[in-house]
């Protein structure tokens, strides 16, 4: 690896541990879903746990930006669950391989049978790091969504290879974020590597998702999470 990118993932990883920091105790109440939500903890997952709707839910595995966990994003991921969605989060810091979010998804799959049913519709999701990752998760699940929020393709992960054909996908980017903007390349990254292909540009920084319930890339989030898995 050239001297160049090792420099770029070393500041891209501190300016995102920094920026975690001083935003992980700012959170919010969620939009007002029909359903309350529960906070409990699994094996390198933690689960936002739906109650009421019609009382059987879809699944969401998402995956942390680097140096963040699923506290960091607590106001967006419950007010997901809130939706009438079961939040699957990762605790890792490092979730570009997909390989945490899918044992969330799977445990929630087991632990909340009763809920989710033999074979939920699952959406891999997740915010820089995690979100380049929720395509290399969806692959892994066989998911049939993937809501990639400002995701970074280049310095933290890639995507290994295309999601399936079938397999939705949108890329939420913002005006305002310099860490991992569309352009010049994850915006040509998430194009390339999916077939059915929808892309949003909102408003806020690279740390819009973790105040509050998300602000603008957070609303766009669970647009595509009602559309594609209520």
């Amino acid at each position: 690896m050239k001297i160049s990118n090792i420099a770029k993932i070393a500041g891209l990883t501190a300016t995102l541990v920094s920026g975690f920091m001083a935003s992980g105790s700012v959170f919010a109440g969620g939009l007002g879903g029909d359903c309350s939500v529960s906070r409990e903890s699994g094996s390198g997952a933690v689960f936002y746990v739906p109650r009421g709707g019609d009382g059987n839910y879809n699944i969401i595995g998402w995956g942390n930006g680097t140096g963040g966990t699923s506290s960091t994003y607590r106001g967006l991921l419950e007010a997901t669950a809130e939706e009438c969605i079961l939040v699957a989060a990762a605790t890792t810091a490092n979730s570009g391989t997909g390989r945490e979010v899918e044992s969330a998804v799977n445990q929630a799959k087991s632990r909340y049978r009763n809920i989710v049913g033999s074979d939920p519709k699952v959406c891999t999701s997740g915010h820089s790091q995690g979100g380049g990752g929720s395509f290399n998760a969806a692959n892994r699940l066989g998911a049939e969504c993937v809501i990639a929020v400002q995701p970074d393709t280049v310095y933290t992960t890639s995507i290994y290879r295309p999601v399936a054909s079938n397999v939705d996908v949108v890329c939420i980017f913002s005006t305002g974020d310099t860490l991992a903007p569309a352009l010049p390349f994850n915006a040509g990254n998430c194009r390339a590597n999916s077939t059915r292909y929808s892309q949003e540009l909102t408003s806020g920084t690279h740390f819009a998702p973790m105040s509050g319930d998300g602000g603008a890339p957070g609303d766009a989030m669970r647009d595509y999470a009602n559309r594609w898995l209520n």
